[in-house]
């Protein structure tokens, strides 16, 4: 395939790294995870999350051998695009793909180097997709401790995230969603509100069912409230870690907290709250919200959420 070709169809992928790596703050904090290749681990097998409908992009720091790209169940993907001269493996799941799956992906460099290959474990998650991934074929050497140092960093950034997402999960959560919980965010108390109810969309078919759904604003927060009832059989209680609010441009806002008092039972009717960094011109688009289930694959998705 050309270069120019390659690289121009990777431009209208969505989630791509060109939205991943924006310069504001705002953004999601990991959003490219580093991998090191050495010769002497050659052999191990490096995990990447993939997930229906969104891209995840591998960048190799080596040109790619021709035909060198093996890829499991390869029918279950919408999109596979390979630019070997510059190192560049792009994939768009289809919607067939069922979590927890795992794939194997191997990669065979062109150069003759040791390592001579790359084995991938891709695993299925419903909603955390890494959007892009650099895998570094390297000796240890200045650039190789450059990268561990920024892992290092982006692991704390994580571990604060973590922190503020099992604070906001305690009876009593605080900041935005905690005036939301109790019923004090009122007019003309520097919190503005919106109803979205009647101009969101849920997708079908999904276990829970929003009956209820406001956004609100204050001082660069955004926050989501549902409210909604467990259709299903089988209690559901949402995954801290798996909310995600992404523009129709592909960037994700970053998240805060997600809030449920409790597991909702069959039956049950409870609320979720999900708090965002947004920037007064972030809080201006349009955004999709995907909630994921703790220990499961069913998720919400409500699309057209816009914020006051």
């Amino acid at each position: 395939m050309p270069r120019r070709t390659a690289l121009s169809l990777l431009a209208l992928l969505p989630t791509t790294p060109a939205l991943a790596e924006s310069t504001s703050d705002a953004w999601e904090p990991v959003a490219v995870r580093h991998i090191e290749l050495t010769a002497d681990k050659a052999g191990r097998v490096h995990e990447v999350r993939i997930s229906p409908l969104f891209t995840t992009t591998l960048v190799f720091n080596a040109p790619l051998l021709r035909g060198g790209v093996v890829l499991e169940e390869r029918e279950g993907f919408r999109t596979v695009l390979v630019d070997e001269d510059t190192g560049v493996v792009a994939l768009l799941p289809s919607g067939v793909l069922s979590a927890g799956r795992h794939l194997s992906l191997t990669v065979r460099f062109a150069d003759g180097a040791v390592p001579a290959s790359a084995s991938l474990r891709l695993v299925v998650h419903p909603t955390r997709a890494e959007s892009q991934v650099n895998v570094y074929r390297l000796p240890r050497s200045a650039e190789s401790l450059q990268v561990e140092a920024r892992q290092e960093r982006e692991r704390a950034e994580q571990c604060e995230a973590q922190l503020a997402q099992a604070q906001a999960e305690q009876k009593r959560p605080g900041g935005l969603t905690g005036l939301i919980d109790s019923g004090l965010v009122k007019e003309g108390s520097g919190v503005t509100g919106r109803d979205i109810f009647t101009t969101a969309r849920q997708r079908l078919g999904e276990a829970l069912q929003v009956e209820a759904a406001h956004t609100y604003a204050a001082r660069g927060q955004g926050a989501v409230a549902l409210e909604v009832e467990n259709t299903s059989d089988q209690p559901w209680r949402v995954d801290s870690e798996g909310a995600q609010l992404v523009s129709k441009e592909g960037a994700r806002l970053r998240v805060l907290s997600v809030w449920q008092r409790e597991p909702l039972a069959p039956g049950q009717k409870g609320r979720v709250v999900v708090e965002a960094v947004a920037t007064p011109e972030q809080a201006r688009g349009t955004y999709v919200l995907t909630l994921g289930e703790r220990g499961g694959a069913r998720t919400v998705t409500l699309r057209g959420v816009t914020f006051p």
